[in-house]
């Protein structure tokens, strides 16, 4: 509207920095459920959401645990406890119950909708915010987004008890409409590369992987950087510079 100002605008680097942490093998996206009265008018479609002990307070362990490596240790539970009856209360329960054991994290919890708004209106009130697989994978796009676009953004498919291999992507997945044209942010794919030597206790050459990264943006050249920054370089453009800026 006339007049009114993006609460995004003018935000510099360093104002948006948290974490989403998000269950990845449970919550609402579970296979129980299915049709009754198919192709009839009363047809009825349900599709249940599975919280587990094990797995609620697996994602959160991960989350109270990564706001202890963080400066400003606050952690915001992503909830809708207010309409969603049954498991809602049951997560906000558990985020009480595991808070106990970490007394040094200042804890706060928000309902998804106005969550959602606050991320755009006040994006630097947050730390690491943990949330079921749903409201998760809403956020983690949502996030990147508020920075201007979701093409730098990395993420992790992290099994913390180290019984598995964990996965690390771009956030923004696959992304085929763009497939082939040499036009993706090749950045969130380099980043996801530092997350993963992190995880595997490579920090160093993680960090200075995110360095070369910042370097690269930092300098602003446009014929470097891709069409979602503002640039009119490619993925290969964007992708070398970040490589030419390791190499010295």
């Amino acid at each position: 509207m006339p007049g009114i100002k993006s609460p995004l605008a003018g935000r510099e680097p360093g104002d948006i920095d948290f974490y989403v942490v998000r269950e990845n093998t449970e919550g609402e996206y579970s296979s129980v459920g299915g049709k009754m009265y198919e192709g009839t008018e009363r047809e009825i479609v349900i599709q249940e959401t599975v919280m587990s002990r094990t797995g609620v307070d697996r994602v959160l362990k991960y989350a109270f645990e990564l706001a202890q490596t963080r400066p400003r240790k606050k952690l915001t539970s992503a909830t809708k406890s207010n309409g969603i009856s049954i498991t809602m209360p049951y997560w906000d329960e558990r985020v009480i119950e595991m808070a106990k054991s970490y007394p040094e994290i200042a804890v706060d919890k928000f309902h998804i909708d106005i969550l959602t708004a606050n991320f755009v209106l006040h994006p630097d009130w947050f730390d690491v915010v943990v949330g079921s697989n749903l409201f998760g994978d809403i956020l983690s796009d949502l996030g990147p987004a508020c920075t201007g676009t979701i093409g730098i953004a990395p993420s992790a498919n992290i099994n913390p008890e180290g019984n598995f291999p964990s996965l690390f992507e771009p956030v923004h997945g696959s992304a085929p409409d763009i497939a082939g044209k040499g036009i993706a942010n090749p950045i969130g794919q380099i980043w996801s590369g530092a997350m993963m030597l992190e995880h595997l206790g490579y920090k160093e050459a993680g960090d200075a992987i995110v360095t070369a990264i910042e370097e690269v943006l930092s300098e602003g050249n446009s014929q470097v950087l891709t069409r979602d920054v503002g640039g009119q370089g490619t993925t290969e453009s964007l992708g070398k510079a970040i490589a030419e800026k390791l190499i010295k």
